[in-house]
């Protein structure tokens, strides 16, 4: 299910959005990396992308659950959810929180709808320790199965990646994660002082903003990356090409 870093060229992530996965990729949240080393991730838009060049974000939140008795090196683990749909949880996480040294952090390859207030949660690896029946867990879906524009309306997301095009409801596509980038600013245009390097997201759009601008007792907004060309002088103002930092 979790695939492998895929070689991709530049052909394949500027590719329209699809309404499949059939010739876009393996599956949701698939690492890609083009020749220039840059990071990509296969997305789903859980809602139209409508702004390009600015971060976008995971709209899921996670589910607290309680696992059933299990034994050890079991790989299947059923869990009380009431609104779990077949592989809702496909490529994404459970934190299971008994004893702190018996805390494990396991990725889940699938899981069943929910069934008289059940699902089963298929591992990718067995568990390491017995489950009473009685701990706390935590479950997160893939990251990047629901992206979606960062929006005052939506709030409390992270970005996650930035699409370089627009993207329709429940399409495919590629999402750069990590590399040289463009982006659009928000406020006052970083690089227009000698020390203004470093760029963060707004949270409320997903455009660009300098991290002096947004690191203070009252916000912290999400770290972007690092502009990259020399600024200053004939060059201070205006769109930013930066490297982007998100994985």
């Amino acid at each position: 299910m979790f695939g492998y870093c895929a070689q991709l060229d530049f052909e394949q992530v500027y590719k329209a959005p699809t309404a499949s996965l059939a010739g876009m990729g393996q599956h949701i949240g698939q690492l890609g990396m083009t020749p220039d080393g840059s990071l990509w991730r296969l997305f789903r838009a859980g809602a139209s992308i409508s702004n390009p060049l600015r971060g976008c974000g995971s709209y899921d939140q996670p589910e607290d659950v309680t696992p059933s008795a299990t034994a050890i090196g079991s790989r299947t683990l059923i869990v009380n959810s009431s609104t779990a749909t077949k592989n809702l949880y496909a490529n994404g996480t459970i934190i299971i929180g008994a004893a702190a040294a018996y805390r494990r952090f396991y990725h889940i390859t699938g899981n069943t709808a929910t069934s008289g207030g059940y699902s089963t949660l298929y591992l990718a690896s067995p568990l390491l320790y017995a489950i009473a029946g009685s701990e706390w867990a935590t479950m997160v879906c893939n990251p990047w199965r629901d992206v979606r524009d960062l929006a005052a309306s939506a709030g409390y997301m992270s970005a996650n990646c930035m699409p370089l095009q627009t993207v329709t409801s429940t399409y495919y596509a590629w999402g750069i994660t990590r590399g040289p980038v463009f982006g659009i600013v928000m406020s006052t245009v970083p690089g227009a002082a000698a020390n203004d390097r470093m760029v963060v997201f707004h949270q409320l759009d997903g455009s660009l903003k300098m991290a002096d601008e947004a690191w203070g007792a009252s916000n912290s907004d999400q770290l972007a990356g690092w502009l990259i060309p020399r600024t200053g002088g004939t060059y201070a103002g205006g769109d930013q090409t930066l490297m982007l930092m998100l994985e």
